[in-house]
């Protein structure tokens, strides 16, 4: 799969009706709305609706012309779309289950808990679109050295052991890929 940053992605969606661009966006996306959902509050089931709601709305208003990248990031306009489906759902769900007002809004966090609980989806769903990235231009035993030593803790002697690497080989590996993964990060939503 060719890498395509978030704004060629949206480019191409403003522009064409291009399927491949929306599928690549909705796996980086869905996640991220489905895990906010469900810290928030919705069951699974709900928080998948919602997140479905939240990439028609989304689909709708950057083909409208809504979206406009000077405004802000890519990832604070979808969490407002987002927190406004989501807690709609809420409201209706507690509405449904005979709870009081009060208690739908006691339950909500405060906006820094949400915007923090948001950022680390984000934050989840860019380094996996990274990582995805990295490991389809490494070899794999480079690979596979960064992630048992930099994100598996294994200690750099056994990944070395285990691979038949040098402890500095590990150590390149992991150095090379965590370059390439900055480099991913920062042109994730690069403006065009």
């Amino acid at each position: 799969m060719e890498w395509r940053t978030t704004t060629q992605l949206l480019h191409q969606l403003q522009t064409t009706h291009d399927d491949d661009a929306w599928q690549q966006l909705c796996a980086v996306l869905r996640p991220a709305v489905v895990h906010f959902g469900q810290a928030l509050g919705l069951s699974l089931q709900d928080a998948e609706d919602a997140a479905q709601e939240t990439l028609i709305t989304f689909l709708k208003a950057l083909q409208a012309g809504h979206y406009d990248r000077e405004k802000g990031r890519l990832s604070h306009w979808l969490l407002g779309i987002a927190r406004r489906v989501i807690l709609n759902k809420r409201r209706h769900a507690c509405g449904q289950g005979g709870h009081a007002d009060t208690a739908f809004w006691e339950s909500l966090p405060d906006d820094s808990r949400a915007e923090a609980t948001w950022e680390a989806q984000w934050q989840r769903a860019v380094l996996q679109r990274c990582l995805a990235q990295a490991c389809r231009e490494f070899d794999p035993k480079v690979f596979e050295a960064f992630q048992s030593y930099a994100m598996g803790d294994v200690p750099v002697q056994e990944v070395g052991r285990r691979l038949d690497m040098t402890p500095n080989a590990v150590y390149i590996a992991k150095s090379r890929v965590l370059a390439r993964l900055r480099a991913l990060e920062a042109q994730f939503e690069e403006p065009i």
